[in-house]
């Protein structure tokens, strides 16, 4: 009786461990079957920012309460943001099996990774009270038309130390987070796995 119980006792204190051993992703549609297995050629599109939520609040409501130079300071953030996630994903997907590519053209690829970064916390460096920055983003692979066969839901976070004060810093390394993440993605749906 008591190595039943030892073993109940042992299965419910891994089950939160187990539960954390899945995909760093949160798969939302999936083609099946798999599309992707051994055509490992997509082109990645530019990093969207549709209905993007800043903290609580819509990105026209932040913007509103920003000077001129803090919405330039956003617009190169958010070019940072696609720079990074974009190199990110191209370098993690490169292998045998795939190879991402920027897009151009529809004939650049027979899929498309789109992203759209759809929450921003800036979070906040002051020494004191530090907040790391939080990025959460729909990655999507798509056919040349945009139909969607992938989709997934991924998130990253960047801490506020006093190497990374700056909260532009900050989005950029999330960025880059969520572009290697996309790559994982990439290149386990393009060698099988569902």
């Amino acid at each position: 009786m008591h190595r039943r119980h030892a073993l109940w006792i042992l299965l419910l204190c891994l089950t939160p461990l187990l539960a954390a051993c899945g995909h760093p992703w949160k798969t939302t549609r999936q083609a099946v079957p798999n599309p992707f297995y051994g055509k490992g050629r997509l082109a990645v599109v530019p990093v969207a920012f549709l209905a993007l939520e800043v903290g609580d609040v819509s990105e026209a409501d932040w913007m509103a309460e920003k000077d001129a130079e803090q919405r330039q300071s956003w617009q190169e953030d958010k070019a940072g943001i696609n720079e990074q996630f974009t190199e990110a994903l191209m370098a993690e997907a490169a292998s045998e099996d795939a190879i991402v590519v920027k897009a151009i053209s529809a004939a650049d690829a027979p899929f498309f990774v789109r992203a759209n970064v759809t929450f921003y916390e800036p979070g906040v460096f002051t020494g004191v009270f530090n907040m790391a920055t939080h990025l959460k983003a729909t990655v999507q692979i798509t056919d040349p038309a945009g139909r969607v066969l992938d989709e997934i839901l991924i998130e990253a976070a960047s801490p506020a130390t006093l190497f990374n004060p700056s909260t532009g810093g900050r989005a950029r390394d999330a960025a880059r987070q969520l572009g290697k993440l996309a790559g994982r993605y990439v290149n386990h749906r393009v060698s099988g796995g569902d």
